[in-house]
C-alpha cells in the first residue's frame, strides 16, 4: 500500500535536485511514491531525474512542456496512487521523519489536511530561520488536530498558500476536484484556500518539517514584477468558488483578511517603481472594492497596521506612499527595554539580524547590564562577538533572555519555543515593541 505520494513540480533545478531526492529517499516511512515532473527543463534536470529513478523505483518520471508548477502539480496528482497527497518543491527538502510525522497525525486525528511548521534558508541551512506564517499557533485550538466543520475564526489565516507544508487526503482533494491554477505565479492559492475552506478535520504538526529555500532567482518567487496582480486575481477566484460552494459568508471575515495582508505585502515587495505604481493604483481603484475591504469595520482586522496602510493607499498617491515607505525604512530606529529589567541585571540576548545588533551596541555604550551570552540559531559571529546556539546554552546562567526581534508574531513564537523546550520560565523571557517612534 502507498501511504503518500509526494508530487515534485521541476523546473531547471539541477543544482538543487540532489539534495531535495534524498531528502525523500532517506524518509523514514518507506511506502511512499514519488513522482516527479519534469516541466520543459532546458538544463541537466532530466539527466539528474534518470539518474535518481535508476538507484530507486519509487520514483516515477514524467514530462511535459513548460506549462509552470501547478500544470505540472496536477499532471503529478493525476497518476499519483498513495493515500494522501504531498508536495515538495525541486529546491527544497523535507526532514527524515516529516512524512512519517504527517501521515501518523493524519491517520490519529482522520484529518483531511495536515498543517505542520517549517524554516526559511538562504543558501546554506545553517541560515535558516523559523517561519510562524507557515503555522500560527496562536490562532488555532490546542491539540493535534480540530474539528472544522463550524469554520474556526481565522481559518484562512492560520497558515500561507504554500502546499508544502501540508499533507493532503487524496479522496478529500478528488471528491472537491480541486486542482492547482494554471498561472506562472501563485498558482496554489487556490487550491490551498479552497482545501482549507473545504476541510472538516484539520490535522496539526507542531514541528518544523520543511526547509523552503529563499535565494534561488530562477524560483517564481522572484518574478513578482511580471505579473503584480496575479495574486488578486486569484483571490478572486477564491472568492468565488467559495460563494459557489455557499461558504463565503461563514469565512467572510478570515478571508477578507487573507485579502488584506496579501494586497500590502504584495505592494510592500514592489522594488520596481513602474510596477508598484501599477499594483498601487489597482489596489486603490478596484481591488479593495472587489473584496469588499472597507465593508467590514477596522476592529474587524487582525492587523492594524496593514488596515492603516489600506487607509492610506486611499487618500495619498503612489510617490507618497514610496517616499514614506522609504522614510520609515532609513528612519527605524530599536531602543533596548529598559524600564523592563533592572539595572546591572545578566541577561541573554536572543537575536542577531538589525535588533540584536543595535541593542548589542546599546548595552556596550551604557553599560546597563552584563551581557552573559548572545545566542542565535544561525549567526555565529557579529560586530567581533562569538554567538552561542540555544542548545549549547546555560540559561541558568542569565536574569533576563531579552528576545532581540522586531515583529511581535515572531517573537512570541521564538518565547514559546524558549520556554517549551528549555524549560525558561516565561516572566524571564523579555520582549518590548522595539520600534522607537521618530514622530
Amino acid at each position: 500500500m502507498i501511504k503518500v505520494s509526494v508530487v515534485m513540480p521541476v523546473y531547471n533545478a539541477e543544482e538543487y535536485l540532489p539534495l531535495a531526492l534524498e531528502s525523500l529517499l532517506n524518509q523514514t516511512l518507506r511506502e511512499i511514491e514519488i513522482i516527479c515532473v519534469d516541466d520543459g527543463s532546458t538544463d541537466r534536470s532530466a539527466e539528474v531525474l534518470r539518474y535518481y529513478q535508476k538507484k530507486d523505483d519509487r520514483i516515477i518520471v514524467l514530462s511535459q512542456k513548460n506549462s509552470y508548477a501547478g500544470v505540472a502539480r496536477n499532471y503529478g496528482m493525476s497518476v499519483a496512487r498513495g493515500k494522501y497527497l504531498s508536495f515538495l518543491d525541486a529546491d527544497d527538502y523535507f526532514t527524515p521523519k516529516m512524512l512519517e510525522k504527517a501521515y501518523n497525525n493524519a491517520e490519529e486525528q482522520k484529518a483531511d489536511i495536515v498543517i505542520f511548521g517549517g524554516e526559511y534558508f538562504t543558501e546554506k541551512i545553517e541560515n535558516r530561520f523559523y517561519v510562524p506564517e507557515l503555522l500560527r499557533e496562536e490562532q488555532i485550538p490546542e491539540g493535534d488536530g480540530f474539528d472544522n466543520r463550524e469554520k474556526i475564526e481565522k481559518l484562512m489565516t492560520i497558515t500561507t498558500p504554500a502546499p508544502w507544508n501540508k499533507l493532503f487526503l487524496r479522496s478529500f482533494v478528488e471528491k472537491h476536484q480541486l486542482k492547482f491554477q494554471a498561472c506562472k505565479r501563485v498558482n496554489d492559492l487556490f487550491f490551498v484556500e479552497v482545501a482549507l475552506a473545504c476541510a472538516d478535520k484539520i490535522g496539526i504538526v507542531r514541528e518544523s518539517l520543511v526547509y523552503y529555500r529563499t535565494d534561488n532567482g530562477g524560483s517564481l518567487q522572484g518574478t513578482n514584477k511580471e505579473s503584480p496582480e496575479q495574486f488578486a486575481t486569484a483571490l478572486m477566484d477564491v472568492q468565488s468558488k467559495l460563494q459557489e460552494i455557499q461558504l463565503y459568508d461563514i469565512v467572510k471575515k478570515s478571508f477578507r483578511n487573507l485579502c488584506l495582508s496579501n494586497c500590502i505585502y504584495n505592494l510592500e515587495c514592489m522594488h520596481d517603481a513602474d510596477e508598484f505604481e501599477r499594483l498601487y493604483v489597482a489596489l486603490k481603484t478596484r481591488i479593495f472594492k472587489e473584496f469588499h475591504i472597507f465593508d467590514a469595520a477596522s476592529e474587524d482586522y487582525y492587523n492594524s497596521e496593514d488596515y492603516k496602510k489600506c487607509i492610506y493607499i486611499i487618500f495619498h498617491s503612489p510617490i507618497q506612499y514610496w517616499m514614506d515607505r522609504c522614510q520609515r525604512q532609513n528612519d527605524r530606529q530599536y531602543l533596548f527595554p529598559y524600564q523592563l529589567i533592572p539595572k546591572g541585571s545578566r541577561i541573554a540576548l536572543y537575536g542577531a539580524g538589525k535588533v540584536g545588533k543595535s541593542f548589542f551596541r546599546q548595552l556596550q555604550k551604557s553599560g546597563y547590564c552584563e551581557l552573559s551570552a548572545w545566542v542565535d540559531r544561525s549567526v555565529r559571529e557579529t560586530e567581533g562577538q562569538m554567538l552561542s546556539i540555544p542548545a549549547d546554552m546555560d540559561w541558568n546562567g542569565c536574569d533576563y533572555v531579552v528576545v532581540a526581534i522586531e515583529m511581535e508574531e515572531r517573537a512570541e513564537s521564538v518565547k514559546k519555543e524558549l520556554h517549551q523546550k528549555y524549560g525558561i520560565p516565561c516572566n524571564k523571557l523579555i520582549w518590548h515593541n522595539p520600534v522607537l517612534s521618530l514622530s
